[in-house]
């Protein structure tokens, strides 16, 4: 629904305060999504990055797994895993890019093996457990980076699409409208001005 527009100069003043404000916050967003598009490649790089250690490390834990349980068999594996299965302890801080929330540098916290189980631990044991945690420490900061990518580019695309409405629908309507309001308002001037002087010149004679 169109907003209404108070009559004569004062809605000349109503429009040219609308439009203004429709090209600071079409200038505001622009300088954002310049800023954001800045932010989200780097955040890209590091995502890329994440996933390809991610990757290494889970390759690597599956390697140690393996031999793990070739060389001292199930049992013994799952005997130096118990102690810390499940005890994974994950702090995420979070960061502010202009006014959108998304995670920071994630922290993955892990509790030592005992003196008894690293003693239990075979020659794979030890680095098989190495290597798992590894692999989820390096997915924990794989799903911190996604996580902030993909809140960035949600918020990327919604700023363009707010970016775009301004700049071809609600920009250009209230351009419109003061132009044409000012083109009322001049004939209506010039009217003023011939019936002034027609009124003057009656008053004269």
């Amino acid at each position: 629904m169109a907003e209404s527009v108070p009559p004569g100069r004062a809605g000349r003043l109503w429009l040219r305060s609308r439009v203004a404000s429709a090209q600071r916050s079409l200038e505001l967003l622009d300088r954002k999504r310049r800023l954001m598009m800045h932010e989200l490649s780097g955040i890209a790089r590091q995502r890329e990055l994440a996933a390809s250690d991610w990757v290494t490390a889970s390759r690597d834990a599956h390697t140690w797994g393996l031999r793990a349980a070739a060389v001292g068999g199930i049992a013994d594996f799952r005997f130096v895993t118990a102690s810390s299965a499940g005890r994974a302890s994950v702090e995420v801080p979070w960061r502010n890019t202009m006014g959108v929330i998304h995670p920071g540098q994630p922290s993955c916290t892990l509790p030592a093996m005992t003196p008894v189980v690293t003693a239990a631990a075979g020659a794979a044991l030890g680095p098989a457990t190495a290597a798992y945690r590894r692999a989820l420490e390096a997915a924990v900061a794989y799903a911190a980076v996604d996580r902030s990518f993909r809140v960035l580019e949600a918020e990327l695309r919604a700023t363009e699409r707010r970016r775009r409405a301004i700049e071809r629908r609600r920009l250009p309507a209230l351009q419109d409208r003061l132009h044409r309001l000012e083109l009322r308002l001049d004939e209506l001037e010039r009217e003023e001005r011939v019936i002034g002087r027609w009124a003057k010149q009656r008053t004269g004679r």
